[in-house]
């Protein structure tokens, strides 16, 4: 059985695994890959910059985590357990951040860090959705949109109680802004991979084996994505690879193409190779390096997270405190709950 202080290692390497990958891929987002090697030399970007900022995904990666955290510590003190209303409200602070340029006095929680209120550009599809009145949901969808904006914020709700709650909890916040089956089909599948390897540690291969086939019922698309990267990366590493598995410019590509790289270079001491294979293509470099990213680090630990690259990391004291109470409310050990009770 996983101990919690190995739940919450993990969780902490989840969160800042995948801000690590944001943030390698986030300068060549929109660069063709034989631009990014033009620019960075024949290996491509191999190193964060000096100042790795945090891409939109890790924002609002962060203000998921929030926004469960709100709900989990609600439903422990006796009051209502929403946790989809709860996120849902985090992503609209998040939304703040976005639209003025400080934050405003007394504010508290994500809201109060300066450094978030940075636009890194992020998608169009949510930024309009959380601006609507009413928000999505998987029986009444908002759009039709799949893109990669639901998948790339869900590592956190890996950390739920059970696999089906990650699962289920994924899909449903994802449909908030993307209302296309393998827009929120796609987040539910990544959680889910999230919490068969930090929670129940699992090997890889099994993880991916299982979310493929539960998500199967929803989403043939996604299944199916998931199916070819595993058996391409049984055949090694290689762009090509990833372009047969597209851009990841939408939810079951971006997922693919992150577990492909993960599956292809899974030892621990593949981490930073693993997501400089998933940053350097042309496509969303920064969506498929944080899934990469996010996955390795919930399977092996904190151990495996380069120290240089952490160093020069934007906000890494606030992902890990977010990652920590995370894995501490799915391992039973205690953490600062009032953090979270006081948000709106």
């Amino acid at each position: 059985m996983p101990t919690p202080s190995t739940v919450v290692d993990r969780a902490v390497a989840c969160l800042l695994g995948g801000a690590l990958g944001d943030a390698l891929g986030s300068p060549v987002e929109f660069a063709q890959l034989e631009d990014i090697r033009a620019e960075y030399g024949p290996d491509g970007i191999t190193e964060p910059p000096p100042q790795a900022l945090l891409g939109d995904s890790t924002q609002m990666s962060l203000f998921t985590g929030e926004g469960y955290l709100h709900a989990w510590t609600t439903g422990n003190n006796g009051g209502p357990w929403r946790p989809v209303e709860s996120t849902a409200a985090a992503l609209r602070r998040w939304l703040i951040t976005q639209q003025e340029a400080k934050p405003q006095p007394g504010v508290t929680g994500l809201l109060a860090e300066p450094e978030l209120y940075a636009n890194r550009a992020p998608g169009l599809t949510s930024l309009r959705a959380l601006q609507e009145p009413e928000l999505g949901t998987i029986d009444r969808p908002r759009n039709s949109s799949k893109g990669c904006g639901g998948v790339d914020r869900s590592a956190p709700l890996g950390f739920a109680p059970t696999a089906e709650m990650a699962y289920q909890l994924a899909c449903q916040c994802a449909a908030l802004t993307h209302g296309g089956v393998g827009g929120w089909a796609s987040a539910g599948a990544m959680a889910l991979i999230v919490h068969l390897l930090g929670v129940q540690q699992r090997r890889l291969p099994a993880a991916v084996d299982q979310a493929a086939g539960r998500v199967l019922r929803e989403d043939v698309e996604t299944a199916m994505a998931l199916a070819e990267a595993a058996t391409l990366a049984r055949l090694g590493r290689s762009v090509s690879h990833i372009e047969r598995l597209g851009q990841g410019w939408v939810g079951p590509e971006a997922l693919a193409i992150g577990v492909y790289c993960a599956l292809a270079l899974p030892k621990p001491d593949q981490f930073a190779d693993a997501v400089r294979l998933a940053a350097n293509h042309s496509g969303h470099s920064d969506t498929t390096a944080a899934v990469t990213g996010a996955i390795l680090g919930a399977r092996h630990g904190t151990a495996v997270l380069p120290r240089s690259w952490l160093g020069r990391l934007e906000l890494a004291d606030v992902i890990e405190r977010i990652g920590h109470d995370l894995g501490a409310s799915c391992a039973g050990e205690q953490f600062n709950e009032r953090r979270y009770l006081g948000l709106a």
